[in-house]
């Protein structure tokens, strides 16, 4: 019988450190176990980040990548260091043998939790100076601290779902059943790729998964574009661990396992109230309030404001949009529009892409118009996130001059094309490789109108508007549309 009511503070102590420190161990002996949890989130950024990100001048695929492999890191450990594991131990018989020993309560699921965080940790801080010293990433110390702790307590949901499934399924099946649920949630969660590249149904269904809303922590903590509060996804990540882990210890108690002591649902209940306070705290706001918002990180990147001592939020808006709402038509022959630089050609040459882009005016435009601008050009495959289309330049010089739309309501378009889906862009920000706000929408031989609600991109920058883009990212290959009537109103 589990016994450790005769041990005094400091034996007790000493047995959890001991059973921690036999979990370390014995996951340092296991490299099918270590080698690729350690190593793979820091390849894949190495890979990703730095070679397809600021080698080629993206230092915004390089910060975006920073934080979500860094959550992505964090579900290796929890996932499979409780599934696989608790499933080959509880079919070997090592928990029925743990249970006669006078271990205190819950030392085993303690210990395997502190080597998952402790993993988790080293990979943090593996990621962290490769990002600063290697992909250039504008990093202030107290974001560093910030992201640390996100990754590791972020591993808690994992090991609490890990923790089911070794309950769940055998111990044979558990590392293929792992996987399923481990790499499918960390692509559709946008931890590879941004969702705002997914379809639009992938990202409706990202909210699903407990790595989207670690990743969107992440992501506002580097000041990347990000959804939602932070209370929210931490009131959403308390939820999961909670369940998954009341699911697990059900399970393990039906099977006759007592990880949690002699009186397991005294624990079971402190830690369900302990949970549910953290829920509370969540959702009355006090972990944090909006995430960051992109322009947030430009007081690492932008000299002027720094010199001039303003925080980022505090930086001037752009002129101000005028009250006309045709930006342009294309009815007078010319690209130009009413205000700003026009509608000009862009590739991606400038971020080492070899994606090409041309415009011409042509006869025929919406609802009878006299004329529109098809753009046709060429995807390339040279760099990972390629682009080709048209850009808008509200304000001059291009990529400079900023302007203030946020006194509008909607942006729209007329558009038609060969039945491939492309994508409407808002550039914002001071940060000079700030991930733009992305819409996409499928064309077809007859005219459609295109139309964003501005207000639904809550944190979006349209205060500060650099261009506004009409193209595609792929497939690669050729491609044309035809675009008129473009309103902000």
């Amino acid at each position: 019988m589990n016994t450790t009511g005769n041990m005094s503070g400091a034996r007790l102590w000493s047995a959890y450190l001991g059973e921690m420190r036999f979990e370390l161990i014995k996951s340092l002996r296991t490299p099918a176990f270590a080698v690729p949890t350690l190593f793979f989130p820091i390849m894949f950024y190495v890979l990703f980040g730095i070679f397809l990100g600021s080698m080629r001048g993206n230092s915004a695929m390089s910060q975006y990548t920073f934080a979500t492999y860094g959550v992505f890191g964090a579900m290796g450990p929890g996932l499979f260091g409780f599934g696989v594991s608790l499933a080959i131990e509880r079919e070997q018989g090592l928990l029925t043998l743990k249970q006669a020993l006078p271990q205190p309560p819950g030392a085993y699921l303690l210990a395997r939790a502190a080597m998952a965080m402790l993993f988790v940790a080293i990979i943090s801080i593996l990621l962290t100076l490769m990002a600063v010293f290697v992909g250039n990433v504008p990093l202030t110390f107290m974001q560093a601290v910030q992201l640390f702790a996100i990754d590791v307590f972020g591993a808690l949901p994992f090991c609490a779902i890990g923790m089911f499934l070794g309950a769940l399924v055998s111990g044979q099946a558990s590392p293929a059943i792992v996987n399923l649920i481990f790499l499918p949630m960390a692509f559709l969660s946008g931890l590879w790729l941004p969702l705002q590249f997914m379809p639009q149904f992938l990202q409706d269904s990202a909210a699903i998964w407990p790595a989207y809303h670690l990743g969107q922590m992440a992501l506002s903590t580097v000041g990347a574009p990000s959804v939602g509060s932070f209370s929210e996804h931490v009131a959403v990540l308390a939820a999961v661990t909670l369940g998954f882990f009341l699911l697990a210890m059900r399970r393990m108690h039906g099977r006759g396992f007592r990880l949690l002591g002699a009186r397991p649902k005294r624990s079971l209940a402190i830690i369900a109230v302990a949970c549910v306070f953290i829920l509370l705290f969540a959702l009355s706001g006090v972990f944090g309030g909006n995430p960051v918002r992109p322009v947030d990180a430009s007081a690492v990147t932008d000299p002027s404001a720094a010199a001039a001592g303003t925080p980022a939020l505090e930086a001037p808006a752009g002129v101000a949009a005028p009250a006309m709402a045709v930006i342009s038509d294309f009815d007078a022959g010319s690209a130009n529009a009413a205000f700003g630089i026009g509608w000009r050609a862009a590739g991606d040459d400038m971020r080492g892409g070899n994606s090409t882009a041309t415009q011409r005016l042509v006869d025929g435009g919406a609802n009878g118009s006299k004329g529109a601008l098809e753009v046709s050009g060429v995807i390339g495959g040279a760099i990972q996130y390629p682009f080709a289309g048209t850009m808008f330049f509200p304000q001059g010089p291009p990529m400079q001059g900023l302007m203030d739309i946020s006194g509008k309501k909607t942006l729209s378009l007329r558009v038609r094309g060969d039945g491939q889906r492309y994508m409407l862009m808002v550039i914002s920000g001071l940060m000079v490789d700030a991930i733009p706000m992305m819409y996409d929408f499928e064309t077809g031989p007859e005219w459609r109108e295109v139309k964003l609600e501005l207000a639904g991109f809550a944190n979006a920058d349209f205060k500060r508007v650099k261009a506004i883009g009409v193209g595609t990212m792929g497939p690669a290959g050729p491609f044309r549309l035809q675009i008129d009537d473009v309103r902000l109103e």
